[in-house]
């Protein structure tokens, strides 16, 4: 027994010996546990970098399909709105819209008719065009109405306060352009009033002797803007002058004392079929004849290039 004791004794002596040189070399050591924790600390940052890599990674990745997305939907809405704009066109001038429609392969169109108050034809249509490629589509209502919503009750009507202009286009004068109109012809004089609808004229019009100006089933509009009007001997129009004076110039200036008055001239054998208004007093030379012809009027008033498309406001969806 004395032996064992004296055996597990010995052991005990040699584990404190080794386990106090470990100590000692560890106190000895000491850049050793030093660079361990060093590495410890450089791999948890490391580690961190890493997973804030990959995280900014993932968000600029999200971010870039987001934005991918974006330009592809302002695309495929930008080529909708022409896809719309082409076929809103077509239906502003077509006397047979079906027909029109349905040369738009991805285009949905129903229309109905109405009467307006003052007999206006009317027509509220509901547009639907669809993408070739994806699902997304757009659907838009618009009211066609003519640019003439209504027409003079008589063949010659002028005067400052007659508001004349309110009357047949709703416009006022300082918003009656030659834009108001769908592609009119904009010139300085009256030498070639030929393959237009509506003409616009800044400045004197003078239409020479034996010429005719538009038909009873092609009739025209002439404006007449800050200038005379005279239709020589034998000459003919068909459809509505308008004579339009600057409301903004008083009828008598400081520097004269002549009225600033436009002159309209009817010569000896021309003819008017039709009516001739003005927003201002005008000086009237009448030897040849006004006929007020509301058949013209009317037949001006339908003209599918008189015709106008507005879009019906809170109609517009890119959904069902």
């Amino acid at each position: 027994m004395r032996n064992n004791a004296d055996f597990y004794s010995s052991s005990l002596v040699v584990q404190k010996h080794v386990i106090g040189a470990r100590e000692a070399s560890a106190w000895q050591c000491p850049s050793k546990v030093n660079g361990a924790v060093l590495l410890s600390v450089v791999g948890i940052l490391l580690s961190l970098i890493t997973l804030a890599l990959w995280a900014t990674n993932a968000l600029l990745t999200s971010e870039f399909q987001a934005s991918k997305r974006s330009i592809a939907y302002v695309e495929v809405m930008n080529t909708l709105h022409n896809d719309m704009t082409q076929l809103t066109e077509q239906l502003r001038i077509s006397e047979d819209w079906q027909q029109t429609a349905s040369l738009f392969a991805r285009a949905s169109v129903t229309a109905t008719h109405y009467s307006g108050r003052d007999s206006q034809y009317l027509t509220l249509f509901t547009v639907s065009i669809t993408h070739p490629v994806t699902s997304l589509f757009i659907r838009q209502g618009f009211l066609r109405h003519p640019a003439i919503v209504r027409l003079p009750a008589n063949g010659v009507i002028t005067g400052a306060t007659n508001a004349i202009l309110p009357h047949l286009f709703e416009r006022h004068y300082s918003n009656f352009t030659p834009m108001f109109f769908p592609k009119p012809r904009i010139a300085n004089d009256c030498d070639d009033l030929t393959r237009h609808l509506v003409f616009w004229v800044r400045g004197d019009c003078h239409i020479s002797p034996s010429e005719i100006i538009g038909s009873a089933s092609q009739p025209v509009l002439l404006v007449v803007e800050k200038g005379d009007f005279t239709l020589d001997t034998h000459a003919q129009i068909y459809g509505l002058v308008v004579i339009l004076g600057d409301t903004s110039v008083p009828s008598s200036s400081s520097s004269s004392s002549h009225p600033v008055i436009p002159v309209a001239t009817i010569a000896s054998s021309a003819k008017l079929e039709g009516a001739m208004v003005s927003n201002e007093e005008v000086s009237r030379v009448f030897h040849g004849h006004i006929n007020f012809n509301l058949s013209v009027l009317r037949t001006l008033q339908q003209s599918s290039g008189l015709q106008k498309m507005q879009p019906i406001p809170g109609s517009w969806h890119d959904f069902n």
